[in-house]
Order: structure tokens, then C-alpha cells, then sequence
């Protein structure tokens, strides 16, 4: 069982399918009404930028357990950023689900994600409808092709020969599988299939991700759906918007 570290919040490790272990914090009030897998954005860690920490301790208040961990290859976790595929992160997530049911509730979970996680948790909620209550994508990447596939230049071909990885920013870094996957596994299609109630929030923090790409994947979904876009004066202080918006979609 998890070791409790100070009231709700306990740290916990989350075994992948093929054996790494991520290190995580799982957030779980007395009796929970539900619960949340958080997964964070490419080059970040299980806190997002203090996002997810701040939002787990709201979820908690609202009586909503969550987990949050750190991917394989970033933050406390085991693995390594280039051996990372967008099926490998699909077994990350029904990990993260397992571990909820075993440790906290067997219920449909609500599935929170950024960035590159966003895609694949839509892919995942269109597969997996019965194990997804809602979903909430903040910036997600939905066109992989688009934002990734434009890295196989002739240098990116020698850098993986010669280091074996690419480097998409100062924090983050793809190997050769996720770039040949990324022209093949596209969850703009399965949009259409998503059951759950989703939400997309745009704006929540910087972002590479086009306001179109947001917009155009909330035109495509068919389920009960919302887009909501922080700007303004709000945008210096995304995070208070987007708890807010997240919290009153889960809760």
C-alpha cells in the first residue's frame, strides 16, 4: 500500500506493464465520490507546474480522489524520455487506472490531461469507454503528424543514428519509435468515438498547440462536450481559470 506522507496526500509508486516503476502522489479523501488519473505534458513532472498539485488539493476538497505520476523517463520515474511510444503511454494510463481501482475505488475515473498526453488519452477514452467517466484535455496535442512528424529531417535521421534521440526542447526528447508511430496513430479519428463528457481547455499556460487544433477537435467530438479558452487578462494567471473550469466538470 502506498505510504502516507502528510494528511490526504500519499506517495506511491505506479508499475507500468513492462516493469518500470513512476513514481507518483495520490491524493485521497475519506470516502471518495470519484476519482482522477492527472497526466502531465511532455518535459514537465506529476505537478505541471504546480497545476496538478493545486488542483488534486481542490479535487480533494470536493471529495474526488486523484493520482498524479511521473512519466517513464521524466521527473522521479524510471525509463527513459526516447524509449517513450504513444502505446506505451496507453499502458501507462490503464496502469494508472489499475492503480486506482486497487488503492482507492473501483469506479470509472475521469482522465485529466496536456499537452502530448491529451491525444492519448482521447485515443484511450474512445477505446476504453466503460473504464472513462469524464475527460478534461487541457492544450492537447491531437495531430501528431503535425507537431511531431516534422522533426524527421536529415539531421534528426543522424541524430538518431549517432545519440539516438531528438530533441523536441530542453526537457523533452523522442526516439526513433515514437516518431514512426506518430504518422500512424492519429486521435483526431477516434474523436468521434469518445463517449465520455469531455472538456477542452486552450490557453492554460504557454503552449505550442494552435487555438484551431483545440477548436477543430471539440468540433469533432459528438459526446456532451464544452471549449473553453483563457485569455485576457486571465492568461497571466491561467491556473485559478482552469481549476475552476476543471473542477466544476468533474464534480
Amino acid at each position: 500500500m502506498p505510504a502516507r506522507t502528510a494528511d490526504t496526500q500519499q506517495r506511491t509508486t505506479v508499475r507500468t506493464h513492462d516493469g518500470l516503476r513512476l513514481a507518483g502522489t495520490l491524493v485521497a479523501p475519506d470516502h471518495p465520490k470519484h476519482v482522477v488519473l492527472l497526466l502531465h505534458g511532455e518535459g514537465s513532472d506529476r505537478d505541471q507546474d504546480g497545476f496538478y498539485a493545486r488542483l488534486s488539493t481542490e479535487l480533494a476538497d470536493h471529495g474526488v480522489a486523484s493520482l498524479r505520476f511521473d512519466l517513464p523517463g521524466h521527473g522521479e520515474s524510471e525509463g527513459r524520455q526516447e524509449e517513450l511510444t504513444l502505446s506505451g503511454l496507453l499502458n501507462t494510463i490503464n496502469a494508472g487506472l489499475t492503480h486506482l481501482r486497487e488503492h482507492v475505488a473501483d469506479t470509472p475515473a475521469t482522465l485529466l490531461a496536456t499537452g502530448l498526453t491529451g491525444g492519448v488519452a482521447a485515443g484511450y477514452a474512445a477505446r476504453k469507454a466503460p473504464e472513462v467517466d469524464r475527460l478534461v484535455l487541457v492544450n492537447p496535442m491531437i495531430d501528431y503528424d503535425r507537431h511531431l512528424g516534422g522533426l524527421l529531417t536529415e539531421q534528426a535521421g543522424r541524430d538518431l543514428i549517432t545519440r539516438g534521440r531528438v530533441e523536441v526542447s530542453p526537457a523533452f526528447a523522442v526516439g526513433r519509435a515514437m516518431l514512426n508511430e506518430v504518422f500512424w496513430l492519429q486521435p483526431r479519428g477516434a474523436l468521434n468515438a469518445i463517449a465520455a463528457p469531455t472538456l477542452i481547455i486552450h490557453g492554460a499556460g504557454p503552449t505550442d498547440i494552435p487555438r484551431d487544433s483545440s477548436i477543430s477537435a471539440a468540433e469533432a467530438l459528438t459526446c456532451a462536450h464544452r471549449f473553453v479558452e483563457i485569455t485576457g487578462p486571465q492568461a497571466a494567471h491561467w491556473q485559478a481559470p482552469a481549476i475552476r473550469e476543471a473542477v466544476e466538470w468533474i464534480s
